[in-house]
């Protein structure tokens, strides 16, 4: 795996690479970054030219001021795929990232051979007007006693029999986001954006993924009847962590998808 920086308008962006080939675009999910995509690097570049970069604010790309919308980070995503020489690419997003690759997809279908989406946001109206109210403020607010961080530790989600590390991990990266600036500013970009009628304009193959009982787990047969060419895969016993839990098995799925 090789790291590196690459300017575009909104600053420098970092990313991760590995392989040579066809590109493979990787979008991260809220709270983490390009690392989330570590383990996947290896076996996705057996057969591409895997790039996982760090979208605005995130990993060590910084946000920039004012603070984006959501319109900002996918053109910034699109600036980097220009500078980095990527006129079409296969694409996949996870959270966060799976709706700047609709966005993508619907509004650029030339840029976009293949989607693969993993746990795509589609929230009811209502839902996504609470959210909104729920993510106005997101912040880490620093503590004389520390307790700011344990109050991290804890929205991270460990529980028994959880990888411990990998909460960690996960902490790390969240406060790697300007303290939750970063986060805070790409969830109230993330669900200011409705992508019900973006859904139907996506012409390329699409294979959405999620875990069975997760989060999102109801609305996703729902995505699979709006997109006009979608199958659907659901991997059994996911945890918080698919990407670094699972990593060769979810790979797998993706490389038999994108070789069809």
């Amino acid at each position: 795996m090789k790291r590196g920086y690459i300017d575009t308008p909104e600053g420098q962006i970092h990313y991760r690479t590995e392989g040579s080939g066809e590109p493979l675009l990787l979008l991260h999910k809220a709270g983490l970054s390009s690392d989330e995509y570590t383990e996947m690097l290896a076996f996705l570049g057996k057969k591409y030219k895997v790039v996982a970069m760090d979208v605005l604010g995130y990993g060590n790309t910084d946000l920039p001021k004012p603070e984006p919308k959501f319109d900002d980070y996918v053109n910034n995503i699109l600036h980097f795929m220009a500078a980095m020489k990527i006129k079409k690419a296969n694409l996949l997003g996870h959270l966060l990232g799976s709706s700047f690759a609709v966005e993508i997809a619907a509004t650029h279908p030339e840029m976009v051979k293949k989607l693969i989406l993993w746990d795509a946001i589609y929230l009811t109206p209502e839902v996504r007007k609470d959210t909104q109210a729920e993510y106005a403020e997101e912040k880490v607010v620093l503590k004389m006693d520390g307790s700011h961080l344990v109050d991290v530790w804890k929205s991270r989600g460990p529980k028994p029999g959880i990888n411990l590390e990998l909460v960690q991990r996960s902490a790390v990266e969240y406060l790697k986001s300007g303290l939750g600036a970063g986060a805070g500013a790409s969830h109230r970009a993330l669900f200011s954006f409705d992508p019900e009628p973006k859904f139907p304009k996506i012409k390329c193959p699409t294979l959405q993924m999620y875990g069975s009982g997760g989060a999102l787990f109801d609305r996703q047969s729902a995505i699979t009847k709006l997109i006009p060419d979608c199958q659907t895969k659901v991997l059994e016993n996911t945890g918080s962590f698919p990407f670094w839990e699972k990593a060769e098995e979810i790979s797998t799925v993706i490389t038999d998808f994108l070789q069809k």
